[in-house]
């Protein structure tokens, strides 16, 4: 059962087919510890989001990632493969009549149910979480309609709204590089 949020707001949790999942780091791990380190990840960030009050619906083309999603209580949507954009567009269309949307980036080691509340208590209609690189990580909308999404380099400046500061959305996993902070997270 998907845990419903009494305030009417979704987290969207768009993750790729396990097979293309981290791919910059095929130099470092191989396909299997990839696709156990993309599924763990995701379960940080649905479980960081139910716990702050939100129902989760996971965006994803893999079968795989959905039995994963509902096994923690989350809805699941199969977005055909599409790139990041076209699956949260997608996600946004079909949850068109939520109070608000949060889209959180799968890959973040360190999310807490306090770093998605203040999230969504600050999208005014847009607030935004920032990647190291100018991509987005999180961004929530009030209502969804005010957020157009446009992924890919430079994607948090297009996107706009009110910037944020959480540490623990920040802070992805896409490098070799960035591989100790899914290790810290997965002794804390």
């Amino acid at each position: 059962m998907v845990a419903r949020s009494h305030s009417g707001w979704l987290a969207l949790v768009p993750v790729k087919e396990l097979p293309r999942g981290k791919s910059r780091l095929a130099d470092v791990l191989d396909g299997d510890a990839r696709a156990d380190l993309v599924l763990f990840l995701m379960a940080r960030v649905v479980r960081a989001c139910l716990e702050a009050g939100l129902a989760v619906c996971v965006v994803s083309p893999d079968a795989d990632v959905h039995a994963a999603a509902r096994s923690l209580g989350a809805d699941v949507l199969d977005d055909g493969g599409g790139d990041l954009t076209e699956s949260v567009a997608l996600a946004l269309a079909r949850h068109a009549g939520a109070t608000g949307v949060a889209v959180l980036a799968a890959d973040l080691p360190h999310v807490t149910a306090d770093d998605v509340r203040t999230l969504v208590a600050s999208a005014r209609p847009l607030a935004l979480v920032a990647a190291p690189d100018g991509t987005t990580n999180a961004i929530a909308a009030c209502p969804p309609s005010a957020f157009r999404p446009s992924y890919g380099p430079g994607s948090a400046e297009r996107h706009g709204g009110t910037r944020l500061r959480l540490a623990g959305i920040e802070r992805d996993v896409d490098t070799p590089d960035d591989l100790g902070l899914a290790l810290t997270a997965c002794r804390g």
